[in-house]
């Protein structure tokens, strides 16, 4: 155990750079515990960084199994998940240990889990949206390249598992093959200079290169006109349906003209009596609303008089009713049923009048609506956009394409992985016998030889040639055919036991692979039942503590009124009693009161006296004007003869 704690302080120093002894990591609490290993995980790119003090511990607990989950941690064969789990989030420390001694024991396996954890993980998506058709075709463009990020990791690995050994193997090869590249460039130039009209020839196959690009380019320009043409013809039929009233077959000319009435008569109702009745309500209202803005704040007096006088012209209208029934007599009036019938036909016709309205502005909402969804998929699938069959033959064609590409990319996979057998195999069969690499090279330079042969055959004139030297060349292919096959005999000897070998450990791995996936199928249906019991526990928590809170609040009010009380009973007791909180709280609603009284007489006094204090400005005011008048008289130069009569109450000015 104390060599354990060594490794991990050691390791967690060189990791996390911090400076921790055994004594003081034995020192840390189970927080302390729980954040450093939420660090290690973070240190290792398998989650976000976390605060284990102040975060949620429910987040904690979900994010830290989801870390522990990313890396492919798994509990010790005897501890029941439930009770490791529970003892991990409550901060045991031998669990703890345990966990970040496995951590620290396989950095670079567990980086790289976390690594692909983070690119190969898969989104949860409802069933209900997963039906969805683009859904599903996003989903499986997404499972694609998963695999194709599967398959560029494992040949990154493989290169850079590779040594030096095989770069320079690869570049012997390529030495190789460059020569005989070089080789071949000899044996055309030979067999070129005989003909004469070489220009000729690659100008004319240059011609031929262009018309072809021509050709291809023209075929496309042709393919992008078709689907122009379609898309033009698919945008016709939309329109023609919406003409028609969104049918899906044409309607006549007159149904289509009477369609078009229909509409004009709504509109001519809606323009002609529905909105001018509703713009002259709302100006009632809005003149009823400016009139009350523009009038003083009414008080309680003026309310009274308001309902007095409300209650006067109802008890009116009541009496004007009762005399108009009594002067009617019981005789029946003819046009009632007229009338009612009338009226239930006027409440339809606006009833329905409304009712188009609001489905008017829900049609321009799902409108606009529509739009921004068109513009969305144009953005994302361009211009052409399928719909109906056309979509759904599209979708079965992808469907299968991928089906096809899904069984081509399995076999491909397969194959690279015997062709990364072969060639390791074939390294390690290179390092034990080196003469099996000369072996090779030799059988390289032979089968270049014999396609030299071969071409330099096919060149000549084989009609001048003799039965006779034909079977001998015959006899020497067959020949130099049996020595390559000598030679690759020995090599096919040894390949064979590593290939059952091979297979043996294949056979192990595919029973290995099954036994860990019903463990993890295991695992994950134990987990369900144990995040929704967290989850209700969790719940019924907050429950409880929002009822604590408000008990809280009720003892803390009810212990503020016993202070209160028993200041009360305290004081009753006392011979110089003071006075008690109602009886002050009661003096000051009588002071409150009294307040109030002198301000409404003071407002009554006013309000009598406004009307007499305006006279008086008036006549202020208009005394003022007459004294300026006069003092503008004479301070004006006299330019003619005037006359001024001056009475006992008035003077009188006469100009001439």
């Amino acid at each position: 155990m104390t060599e354990q704690m060594k490794f991990i302080v050691r390791e967690l120093n060189g990791t996390l750079g911090r400076n921790y002894d055994l004594i003081k990591f034995d020192a840390l609490d189970e927080k302390q515990l729980l954040q450093l290993l939420v660090d290690l995980l973070v240190n290792f790119n398998a989650g976000e960084k976390l605060d284990v003090r102040e975060d949620d511990m429910e987040l904690v607990s979900v994010r830290l199994l989801e870390m522990l989950g990313s890396v492919k941690y798994r509990p010790p064969a005897g501890v029941e998940p439930t009770l490791f789990r529970s003892q991990l989030l409550a901060g045991d420390p031998p669990t703890i240990h345990h966990v970040l001694n496995w951590l620290l024991s396989n950095k670079e396996h567990v980086k790289n889990t976390a690594y692909l954890a983070k690119y190969l993980k898969i989104p949860d998506i409802p069933t209900e949206v997963a039906r969805n058709n683009n859904i599903q075709d996003l989903l499986d463009l997404y499972q694609n390249l998963i695999d194709e990020f599967k398959d560029v990791h494992k040949r990154t690995r493989i290169l850079q598992k590779e040594s030096a050994s095989e770069i320079i193997n690869d570049i012997k090869e390529m030495a190789v093959e460059r020569d005989i590249v070089i080789k071949r460039l000899e044996n055309v130039q030979v067999n070129l200079i005989d003909v004469g009209d070489k220009e000729e020839l690659l100008r004319m196959s240059k011609n031929l290169r262009v018309q072809q690009e021509r050709t291809k380019e023209l075929e496309n320009q042709y393919d992008l006109q078709q689907s122009q043409v379609k898309l033009a013809t698919d945008q016709l039929k939309r329109y023609l349906n919406m003409i028609h009233g969104q049918s899906a077959t044409p309607k006549s000319v007159n149904e289509v003209i009477k369609h078009l009435q229909e509409e004009i008569q709504l509109n001519t109702y809606l323009i002609k009596e529905k909105l001018p009745l509703e713009i002259n309500n709302l100006q009632k209202e809005l003149n009823i609303m400016q009139y009350i803005a523009t009038e003083q704040h009414p008080t309680r007096s003026d309310l009274i008089v308001v309902q007095d006088k409300i209650t006067a012209v109802n008890s009116e209208v009541e009496q004007l009713v009762q005399r108009r029934l009594a002067a009617a007599g019981p005789r029946e009036d003819k046009l009632a049923p007229f009338r009612q019938q009338a009226a239930v036909i006027r409440r339809n016709k606006d009833a329905s009048a409304s009712r188009v309205h609001e489905l008017a502005a829900t049609l321009k909402d799902h409108e606009a609506t529509l739009a921004d969804l068109q513009s969305q998929v144009r953005q994302l699938l361009g211009d052409m956009v399928l719909r109906g069959e056309e979509l759904k033959k599209y979708v079965n064609s992808l469907r299968t394409k991928s089906t096809v590409y899904k069984r081509q990319r399995a076999n491909l996979s397969t194959f690279k992985v015997e062709a990364g057998i072969l060639t390791r195999t074939l390294h390690i069969l290179s390092t034990n016998d080196p003469t099996v690499e000369m072996a090779l090279v030799n059988h390289k330079k032979t089968r270049v030889d014999d396609d030299d042969i071969i071409e330099k055959n096919k060149s000549s004139d084989l009609a001048k040639k003799s039965l006779h030297d034909l079977s001998q060349v015959v006899a020497q292919t067959a020949q130099k055919l049996s020595q390559v096959r000598q030679e690759i005999q020995p090599l096919a000897d040894k390949i064979k036991p590593i290939k059952e070998n091979f297979q043996t450990v294949q056979q192990q791995y595919d029973q290995k692979k099954r036994v860990y996936e019903a463990t993890s199928i295991n695992i994950t249906s134990q987990m369900e039942p144990l995040k929704n019991q967290v989850k209700e526990l969790t719940d019924q928590l907050n429950s409880k503590e929002d009822e604590w809170k408000n008990l809280r609040q009720k003892i803390t009010k009810a212990e503020s009124l016993q202070e209160v009380v028993k200041f009360e009973m305290k004081n009753s007791m006392q011979s110089p009693r003071k006075p008690s909180k109602m009886e002050a709280l009661k003096e000051r609603v009588a002071d409150l009161e009294g307040i109030v009284k002198n301000l409404e007489e003071e407002q009554r006094a006013i309000s009598s006296r406004q009307g007499v204090v305006e006279e008086q400005t008036k006549l202020w005011e208009n005394t003022l004007t007459l004294l300026r008048c006069k003092m503008r008289v004479r301070t004006e130069p006299v330019a003619r003869q005037e006359r001024m009569h001056i009475t006992q109450h008035s003077q009188m000015l006469t100009l001439t």
